[in-house]
């Protein structure tokens, strides 16, 4: 079934999801932007040495705050419009409880290991200035509580289908605040724990925020005495199913995040702060370009779970292969050009930064495959799928580790580069198989593959004469991308059926009108 047959019947629920994902877009993009705003005032304001001990302290909050979070987001999002497709409303108080008390004793446990950690911790990121690093991770450890429930506080605001309130938190206010914060601390030439802090504070208001939401959302649902119902099975029930999936997310997405940031630390701790601080520009500059894939994922993640509870395939199929020619038409170029022209893309941090630009383009070639792909993760997780998951994080971080080990020491960052590529490609595969052929979802690739070669001919090609012939230079790259939207978006116009722009189109189209 092509992208042009399945548009009539699809139409309802696929314009629903464009409206939602444009919403999402705004938000992820302008959260991207404000995170690249974060870099340029961390790579210009501290030296490379000290913009590396911050990034690699931040890293080992992210990693801890996902590890004792423990999937509760990616829980919630698939349980909660569950419970609700299943006339088993009366359950969802129930889970709330079942799913946030273990985060909270886990982020206690968590914030204590992290302050007797410390010392430890600092002399492998700060090398020759451990002091300004311990302080750091001692400022990461009093405030981990909050920053651990925060996240299931936040996520539950989407699970309960309001996506506007989790963008407007989670993408767009907490990216908002930080450069911010963060450029404030450094104007004052404040020390490096204080720049932390500065990072910190906005994740403590959008859970103060988020909590008031949620409360206000269970009062609509169960009244303002919060006289809940009696659950439709008995908790410990409800505490197996709900774990059951959830405790392989966890552990998934504890390798999910060790796969984004281990390669940060492990060039801080084997080679130095300073290539630490280039090589995260350079893959910061990566992850920050997935604004639509992102988006998407909020948009659909409700509606798939809903769909797949029901049994209803066919749409999931409709939803994912539509949304995945959505993300490839779109974010497509953008990497091929970052690709051909990473050493202009790089000097916007610095003279010094450059030098991380055979990674950067390592990394732009490996995230074409896991854009295909498209969010194969949302419909194995909210197809119950997390043991799955979790085998493809595991299998992709062995190999992570292994390259790693194997590559920094002699080839620095480029060999960094490589590792996390070749995870990127193997996850993206494994779960793109497992989609496809594992739960039977995916529809025709027709629509996908044109996507990709009008982007890869268009993007791809051009900006590689262009760089031939007059160089990588901002004036040659703008050239460059000129003249590829020349023949690009003529193209997609006429395919625009097969590719489901029209459905995109019309569903913006309807919102706009009064």
């Amino acid at each position: 079934m092509t992208a042009a047959g399945t548009a009539r019947p699809a139409t309802g629920h696929l314009a629903g999801v464009a409206r939602g994902g444009s919403f999402a877009v705004l938000g992820t993009g302008a959260g991207s932007v404000f995170g690249f705003v974060l870099t340029l005032v961390i790579t210009h304001g501290l030296t490379t040495t000290t913009a590396g001990q911050f990034f690699s302290a931040t890293a080992i909050f992210i990693v801890l705050q996902t590890f004792l979070s423990f999937g509760v987001g990616a829980g919630l999002v698939r349980f909660v419009p569950r419970f609700q497709a299943l006339d088993r409303q009366a359950d969802v108080p129930a889970l709330l409880m079942v799913a946030f008390v273990p985060v909270i004793v886990l982020g206690i446990v968590g914030s204590l290991a992290l302050w007797l950690a410390a010392p430890l911790l600092a002399a492998r990121i700060g090398h020759d200035q451990a002091d300004a690093a311990l302080h750091s991770i001692r400022i990461l450890a009093l405030l981990f509580l909050p920053g651990v429930v925060e996240v299931g506080i936040v996520e539950s605001t989407r699970a309960f289908g309001s996506v506007r309130n989790y963008v407007l938190l989670q993408q767009l206010g907490i990216p908002a605040a930080r450069p911010v914060l963060v450029g404030i601390a450094i104007a004052a030439d404040a020390p490096l724990w204080v720049v932390v802090l500065a990072w910190l504070i906005p994740l403590l208001l959008a859970l103060v925020l988020a909590a008031l939401l949620l409360a206000r959302r269970l009062r609509q649902l169960f009244g303002r005495s919060l006289a809940w119902p009696q659950p439709t099975v008995p908790v410990r029930d409800i505490a197996a199913e709900y774990w059951r999936f959830t405790g392989a997310r966890g552990l998934a997405g504890v390798m999910e995040i060790l796969l984004n940031w281990l390669d940060v630390l492990l060039v801080a701790a084997l080679a130095s702060p300073a290539q630490a601080a280039i090589y995260a520009a350079a893959s910061r500059f990566i992850t920050s370009g997935t604004l639509v894939l992102q988006a998407l994922r909020v948009a659909i993640a409700g509606d798939i779970s809903a769909a797949l509870a029901r049994r209803d395939t066919e749409r999931v199929s409709q939803i994912y292969s539509t949304a995945s020619q959505w993300v490839v038409l779109s974010s497509w170029p953008l990497y091929l050009v970052m690709a051909v022209f990473a050493p202009t893309v790089l000097r916007v941090f610095g003279p010094s930064y450059p030098a991380g630009a055979h990674a950067m383009t390592v990394l732009c070639l490996a995230m074409l495959v896991n854009l295909a792909a498209g969010n194969v993760g949302t419909v194995l997780l909210m197809g119950g799928r997390s043991s799955w998951v979790l085998m493809d994080k595991a299998a992709s971080l062995a190999i992570n580790v292994s390259v790693n080990l194997a590559l920094v020491p002699h080839f620095g960052i480029t060999g960094a580069a490589v590792a996390w590529a070749a995870t990127i490609v193997l996850d993206s595969v494994l779960a793109f198989g497992q989609v496809r052929w594992g739960m039977r979802i995916g529809g025709s690739l027709r629509g996908l593959v044109l996507a990709g070669l009008l982007a890869a001919a268009c993007f791809g090609l051009v900006p590689v004469a262009v760089r031939l012939l007059a160089g990588s230079s901002l004036v040659s790259m703008s050239v460059a991308i000129a003249l590829s939207l020349v023949l690009y978006l003529p193209m997609v116009w006429l395919r625009r059926d097969t590719l489901g722009v029209r459905i995109l189109l019309d569903a913006l189209s309807r919102r706009s009108r009064p």
